[in-house]
């Protein structure tokens, strides 16, 4: 090929692009591309076209319990003495930089299926709620509570408070790691009734907030935390309309760095008149009871819980909590006291997989009565991202 030849191709060649170029629009838009944005913590990225930052998580956990192990318990044919149950969270969180502060939201649905015959629990949000600044507005975990224990498994309840309440609540960090809050709570959930003698315990229903305050301080060392909450006790029957009911608790943990690695130490007291669910009494224990004379007479109780997790590795650890509860009954009803006993051994192989095995024993001891064991074991796996 000579060298017009060539001269003849490539001028073709050259009309040939231009050609195609001019067919391209002139403007190409810019690509959008997800920005992680770790102010807020690990897993937290820019939803495009805003400035609010989203974590996706969750967890799906999948455990069976076997109860009715010793001669105290007295399970009826329509109950299970084992229970297989599936649970799945879906947790979304947001953070919002504005002239407010920090406006942040977080949901957390809960998805349970299990084979008791005494019900499921069903699809419920969890918690769900509103935080602009030192402001809580909604579903979240309640300002009295402190310690709520460590342990990952599905044991007996310790006596501790650990409820999901509707608030309206503010928080303010004072320095140093000392913080305050003061809440308005619906008393609903921790609402437990007045006994008046028959099968159900009386409710008259959800006339007046808590109110909770909490002092809370984190250090180095630990935490070292007070709450207290006043509550309306209520009755449909019976001379007196309401009475007033109050909480107060105290809990310290301690790091335990220098023995393990993530070990700590916990303890915590409380004392309610009529506020039987702020001491972790379970849900049919009357929070007052209904004299001969038509007048409320206030239940009073008082629990001490403590706690030790320890890690042998890091991916194995174990764990023990015990607490005690004593309830003085008003109007004639029994005195009782009931201990709990919990431990668990907890296996982490890689980073958000848990599978666990744990042990709890109770016994109830009601003044006049006998006493009364109960136990059971559960295995769990769970699965967090």
């Amino acid at each position: 090929m000579n060298f017009k030849a060539i001269a003849i191709a490539a001028a073709a060649a050259a009309a040939a692009t231009s050609a195609q170029a001019a067919d391209l629009p002139a403007d190409i838009a810019p690509v959008d591309y997800v920005r992680i944005n770790d102010a807020y913590g690990a897993g937290f990225f820019v939803l495009p076209g805003t400035e609010t930052a989203i974590k996706i998580g969750g967890r799906v956990r999948v455990e069976a319990r076997f109860t009715d192990l010793l001669d105290d318990e007295d399970y009826s044919r329509e109950d299970n003495n084992h229970n297989f149950r599936s649970r799945a969270n879906l947790r979304i969180d947001t953070r919002t930089q504005s002239e407010l502060g920090l406006i942040r939201t977080y949901m957390d649905f809960q998805y349970t299926s299990n084979s008791d015959s005494r019900g499921s629990d069903g699809v419920k949000l969890d918690k769900g709620y509103v935080q602009i600044g030192g402001f809580t507005f909604g579903l979240a975990t309640s300002a009295f509570d402190l310690w709520t224990g460590e342990l990952a498994s599905n044991l007996f309840d310790r006596h501790l408070a650990d409820d999901t309440v509707w608030q309206a609540s503010y928080t303010h960090a004072l320095g140093n790691g000392l913080t305050i809050a003061a809440s308005i709570e619906d008393n609903a959930d921790r609402e437990q009734g007045v006994d008046i003698g028959v099968a159900d315990l009386n409710k008259a229903g959800n006339t007046l907030p808590s109110f909770v305050a909490k002092v809370l301080l984190n250090q180095g060392w630990g935490y070292a935390g007070l709450s207290g909450a006043v509550t309306k006790v209520d009755t449909s029957v019976g001379r007196d309309s309401s009475e007033v009911g109050y909480a107060i608790a105290g809990a310290v943990g301690f790091n335990l760095d220098m023995i393990a690695p993530g070990d700590v130490i916990n303890f915590q007291a409380a004392y309610a008149d009529g506020a039987m669910a702020y001491v972790g009494a379970e849900s049919d224990v009357a929070d007052a009871v209904l004299d001969a004379d038509g007048d409320i007479e206030t239940n009073k109780a008082w629990s001490v819980a403590g706690g030790y997790m320890h890690n042998w590795t890091s991916e194995l650890s174990s764990g023990v909590e015990a607490s005690y509860l004593d309830v003085e009954a008003g109007a004639g009803d029994a005195d009782f006291n009931q201990v709990v006993v919990a431990g668990t051994l907890e296996y982490r192989p890689v980073s958000g997989l848990l599978f666990s095995a744990g042990a709890g024993w109770k016994q109830d001891d009601v003044d006049g009565a006998s006493k009364e064991d109960a136990g059971v074991l559960n295995f769990r796996v769970q699965r967090s991202f």
